[in-house]
């Protein structure tokens, strides 16, 4: 039995192996995608530099556009970026371990994670289908959909954990009134 196998053998929801898979995904993208736009140009290697290009050029992202092709009206996206990379990444690592191990006590951080990963990708989905963004349709559509599971998932990791919080609470309480 494989050490996977092990971890996943029944103790965990279908949703807690999605999560998992969403942190551990995560972190290469996080690392090798999504901090690129906010170096300068000469410190990102040349092999993230053709893949940020990937992203620009034939998917036509216009967000992850770096050196001359970065768009001086994404700061606050860039922004973003900056959060994933301080806040987040360190996070992700704690995420694999506390699904890996179905630790009790991960719902209120998972909650914290959902909500807030929610709320920032409002206004990017926003930004892609109402704001200024010279994309055909069929490209925001494409993007959207590269775009949409950072929404859908933490949502309902954000539902999920806040379910958790709540019964956790009640439970506590109910202890504490016998």
């Amino acid at each position: 039995m494989s050490a996977f196998s092990r971890a996943f053998n029944g103790r965990h929801s279908k949703l807690d192996i999605v999560y998992f898979f969403y942190f551990v995904s995560h972190i290469p993208i996080t690392l090798l995608i999504d901090v690129v736009p906010i170096f300068p140009i000469e410190l990102i290697p040349n092999a993230l530099i053709s893949l940020n290009s990937l992203l620009t050029d034939v998917l036509g992202d216009p967000f992850m556009g770096t050196g001359s092709r970065a768009r001086s009206d994404m700061t606050w996206f860039r922004s973003l970026l900056v959060c994933e990379l301080v806040l987040q990444l360190p996070f992700f690592f704690y995420a694999v371990w506390a699904l890996w191990t179905n630790c009790p006590r991960r719902h209120a951080p998972l909650l914290v994670y959902g909500v807030h990963v929610a709320t920032t990708m409002v206004p990017v989905l926003g930004m892609l289908f109402r704001g200024n963004v010279d994309r055909s349709c069929n490209t925001r559509a494409m993007l959207a959909g590269i775009y949409m599971p950072y929404l859908l998932i933490p949502l309902a990791m954000a539902y999920e954990s806040f379910k958790h919080c709540v019964s956790a609470l009640s439970a506590s309480t109910k202890s504490k009134k016998s």
